[in-house]
């Protein structure tokens, strides 16, 4: 019988769980499906109080602290060892709608070419979508990634799985070794992972009808100020596009454009200037996780079946 992991990583979160966990136990419960689904609760913060409050409350869950607190790569090592054919991951500042896993495994099931179904995210009171189709548009040595209509109605293929808000094949999760820990401290390893994926032709679905509900910065939030968020994301950003552009040219453009794209940041933007910096300093990572890829299909290929219905 097929089976199906949630995999939620926290730290420190009691305060998070008590409002998912009510909606995960829901969502079981509301499954119609064959699947065997279990829980599997991983704590960086190796935090005794929410693990008593999670095994007083939902002892069938495992919870487990991790060696280290190494945020979402810390999933790694614990997916690397999941005997589940799927892994449906999540953050802990998250709620789910109960007909959440009737949506996404029977995609999984019909279709093996599938990398991840993400999930819609909306605000935590459901006023709205913060979350919809990725696309890619290229431009002289930059590579832009955005949101496409929030209100799409019907799946369709795009970018990239959340991290936190998308079920995964475990097999094709580990054939790629999970997450990058080039991106660490956090942001774009689910963009890179996604994109690596579609150079193997492993495809991942926005899937509208699939919804999550969550407190925007609720985790992240906690660690991290505004400024080095942003830093964080923009330096990612580009290591992402440094280590998968493979449009025509795109190296070439990068590099002819950084001087002037370093000094027009660091007169107009001093955490686009730190982002540029902070990626030059990581520059040779990654370049080899470039050399290191296995590319199947270049980016002009499949990049053309991003916003396009599923199946």
């Amino acid at each position: 019988m097929a089976s199906c992991t949630i995999l939620i990583l926290t730290y420190k979160g009691k305060h998070h769980l008590e409002l998912l966990l009510p909606t995960v136990k829901a969502a079981i419960e509301n499954y119609g499906g064959k699947t065997a689904i279990d829980v599997m609760i991983v704590d960086n913060g190796c935090d005794e109080l929410t693990r008593d409050f999670v095994r007083a409350h939902y002892p069938d869950y495992n919870y487990l602290f991790s060696p280290v607190n190494d945020y979402l790569f810390s999933l790694n090592s614990f997916i690397k060892e999941l005997p589940a054919e799927w892994l449906f991951m999540l953050n802990d500042d998250m709620k789910l709608e109960k007909d959440v896993l009737n949506e996404l495994i029977p995609v999984m099931e019909k279709d093996q070419s599938l990398f991840a179904v993400t999930c819609r995210i909306m605000d935590f009171e459901g006023t709205y979508t913060a979350s919809a189709v990725r696309a890619l548009r290229y431009s002289r040595g930059w590579i832009y990634n955005y949101y496409l209509d929030a209100a799409e109605s019907e799946p369709k293929y795009t970018l990239y799985p959340g991290g936190g808000a998308a079920i995964f094949r475990t097999a094709f999760f580990n054939a790629l070794n999970g997450f990058d820990t080039l991106f660490r401290p956090a942001y774009a390893e689910d963009l890179d992972l996604g994109t690596r994926a579609w150079q193997r032709n492993w495809k991942t679905v926005y899937h509208p009808k699939a919804v999550l509900y969550h407190r925007e910065g609720g985790t992240i939030g906690d660690q991290f100020k505004k400024n080095k968020l942003e830093q964080m994301i923009g330096r990612n950003h580009i290591l992402w596009m440094i280590k998968n552009g493979r449009f025509p040219g795109f190296l070439f453009w990068f590099f002819l454009m950084l001087p002037y794209r370093m000094v027009y940041a660091f007169f107009k933007s001093r955490n686009q200037y730190q982002a540029l910096k902070g990626a030059v300093q990581k520059l040779k990572p990654a370049l080899q996780g470039r050399r290191a890829s296995e590319i199947i299909a270049k980016d002009k290929i499949w990049s053309e079946q991003l916003n396009k219905p599923y199946p």
